[in-house]
């Protein structure tokens, strides 16, 4: 396999999924407190989290997770995706409270030929990388592997990370992505034009949240097509001048707090998308896009659907010369 996402919406070739086989409650964390976080998490980091924390999710509630994910499977599969999982992972006693492995896209990314390991702010969420030493082990020797230090201040975390060469919004927010990691993932980047593996130098470009509450950049944007992409703006402090010429689907306050902008694009006007949103849905068949509709309504009160939920590895080289 050879590592290759210059974008967000080339046909989809190979992709890793989340697990849900083992979850355990989170101990509680400053995100859920902030002023725009819906009341009922407010609630549960309070008051259940604290008495539940490190124990294991009961299976009935697994399940649910479970289901969504084996479904999301199939749907990749029947249009010819090869599926790779992350390996189960389970916390040790030195470990932080709380697992859970079902959003994929975080921990690790694609860009370019480029495979990174991230590294993720949340304490809990670090021994989530453990699952793709398999997958690491497997294309090493045939690709760019780069792994950030666990133990650095250096965050990078594929939500954030939204490729459309020769450009990469990196989203910038107080519990993620922050500057220093924007700069290291330039300071790789800059080789492949040093060793004319692109044509065009890559360009990193920070967006800025401008909510507290938000974890991620494909909380409220993602792109869907050449200079088109699904936006939530009020959450955004300035829109850069590389989105400014873009065609927008903008979505409302609900639907972005249902994650129903973060879809997953499998090919050129090709989309999956969450099966309540129906105006979503409608916006984008009236651009000309096949929408593949399911459920997945569990992961969405977690903050994460189907661009969290999955890692690109290969995408068929259509659009390299960039936009």
């Amino acid at each position: 396999m050879k590592i290759n996402v210059y974008n967000e919406y080339d046909p989809l070739k190979e992709v890793i999924i989340g697990d849900a086989t083992k979850l355990y409650f989170p101990d509680t964390h400053e995100i859920e407190q902030e002023e725009h976080t819906a009341k009922w998490k407010q609630f549960m980091t309070k008051h259940i989290y604290t008495l539940l924390r490190g124990k294991k999710v009961p299976s009935f509630l697994a399940k649910k997770f479970q289901r969504e994910l084996a479904e999301f499977q199939r749907i990749l599969e029947t249009h010819g995706v090869k599926v790779h999982h992350v390996d189960s992972v389970t916390p040790t006693k030195q470990d932080p409270y709380g697992m859970g492995q079902m959003y994929a896209r975080d921990s690790a990314m694609s860009v370019g030929e480029h495979f990174i390991e991230g590294n993720v702010q949340i304490e809990m969420r670090k021994i989530e990388r453990r699952g793709y030493q398999r997958i690491v082990a497997a294309i090493n020797d045939k690709n760019q592997v780069h792994t950030l230090n666990q133990k650095d201040k250096i965050y990078l975390e594929g939500g954030d990370v939204i490729v459309n060469y020769p450009y990469v919004f990196v989203g910038i927010g107080k519990y993620a992505s922050n500057e220093a990691g924007a700069k290291w993932l330039q300071s790789i980047l800059d080789k492949d034009y040093e060793n004319e593996i692109v044509d065009k130098p890559w360009k990193v470009v920070p967006v800025y949240l401008n909510d507290d509450a938000i974890l991620h950049l494909d909380c409220c944007m993602t792109i869907i097509g050449p200079k088109t992409a699904i936006i939530h703006k009020p959450v955004l402090k300035d829109l850069p001048k590389e989105l400014v010429d873009y065609k927008f689907i903008d979505i409302d306050a609900k639907t972005r707090k249902e994650m129903g902008g973060n879809v997953l694009v499998i090919g050129p006007k090709k989309v999956i998308v969450q099966k309540r949103h129906t105006a979503l849905q409608e916006a984008l068949k009236n651009e000309g896009y096949t929408v593949i509709p399911i459920v997945f309504t569990w992961h969405s009160l977690l903050d994460g659907a189907l661009r969290c939920a999955s890692c690109p590895l290969v995408r068929e080289k259509m659009s390299k010369k960039g936009v």
